[in-house]
């Protein structure tokens, strides 16, 4: 992939800009007040703006509209394996798979109702027609089990590092007795089946589930491998000549904007959390993966999302 830097001001006339025009148009992005391209570029220096440009270009705006069909094409595309692996489910096999599986979401390490994660999957109920009944917390799932097998699909929006989920699936909820017992537990007792349905994941995200979370059937809608970090070696935001000075320029302007470097431990750190180095943003969230140049808006900085 081949780019041209050449200088550029803001006012330049650039197709970039006019390509965040067209998807502001057709609403596939929000309205400048809450992303803004132009305001954005005002905080990079002359000789910056090629590689602020670039990023742009490369940055990800999933609409909730995006986020909708995403979801539904993931959670169809579990109608492909039947319950026994043996091939396709059948017409009346998938309508009880959906009248009867339990919809839930992954938590953080102190579960509560607040969770972004019970939004998003009562929003998630309506986009794949699962009962309202059936819409429940993990805790609440994993007693509804330990009654009867059922389908259990665990739904989200983004998946960065994948500690979210494997923390759900390890964790142990009360059971009965003054006992316990965590989904993994459960996997390995009942003939019950457990996806899991992220609309977006990173590719390390879904190698560490995999390694943790034995008995989960993986089922993102759209992965991003490590070329789709901006401070990859391998980084599809630059070619080889520029990728170096590029992942430079967002460091300095980084400092300049006074996000911390903390190695990738701290959800703002200037490589995004765990140093995923992603450029992607949701209709209602900003991952902590994403770099902050992205959305900080401290110190004068004009973010090119804001964080909600």
């Amino acid at each position: 992939m081949e780019m041209e830097l050449g200088p550029e001001t803001v006012d330049t006339p650039h197709p970039v800009l006019d390509k965040c025009d067209y998807f502001t148009d057709v609403q596939l992005w929000p309205a400048s007040d809450i992303l803004d391209s132009q305001g954005w570029l005002t905080n990079f220096r002359d000789n910056e703006l090629p590689y602020a440009i670039r990023l742009l270009d490369f940055f990800m705006y999933f609409s909730e509209r995006v986020v909708d069909a995403l979801l539904y094409s993931a959670f169809q595309r579990l109608s492909s394996v039947s319950p026994d692996h043996s091939g396709p489910m059948t017409g009346l096999e998938w309508r009880s798979f959906v009248d009867t599986a339990l919809l839930t979401y992954v938590t953080g390490e102190d579960p509560n109702v607040t969770d972004s994660g019970f939004t998003f999957a009562r929003k998630a109920r309506q986009v794949l027609g699962v009962s309202e009944g059936n819409v429940v917390a993990p805790d609440a799932a994993l007693q509804r089990l330990l009654q009867a097998p059922r389908p259990v699909v665990f739904v989200d929006d983004f998946v960065g590092s994948g500690s979210q989920c494997i923390r759900t699936w390890l964790r142990p909820y009360p059971a009965f007795a003054n006992s316990t017992r965590s989904f993994a537990d459960i996997a390995q007792l009942t003939t019950s089946k457990f996806y899991y349905c992220p609309v977006v994941s990173t590719a390390a995200g879904m190698r560490n589930v995999r390694r943790y979370c034995h008995g989960l059937h993986l089922a993102p809608a759209h992965v991003l491998d490590g070329r789709y970090s901006v401070l990859s070696a391998k980084s599809l935001a630059w070619d080889s000549a520029t990728r170096q000075h590029a992942i430079d320029v967002v460091r300095k302007a980084s400092q300049r904007a006074g996000i911390p470097d903390t190695r990738g431990r701290d959800v703002n750190d200037w490589q995004g959390f765990h140093k995923l180095g992603l450029a992607i943003a949701f209709h209602n969230s900003v991952p902590d993966a994403t770099i902050p140049l992205f959305h900080w808006a401290n110190n004068g900085w004009i973010p090119l999302v804001r964080r909600r």
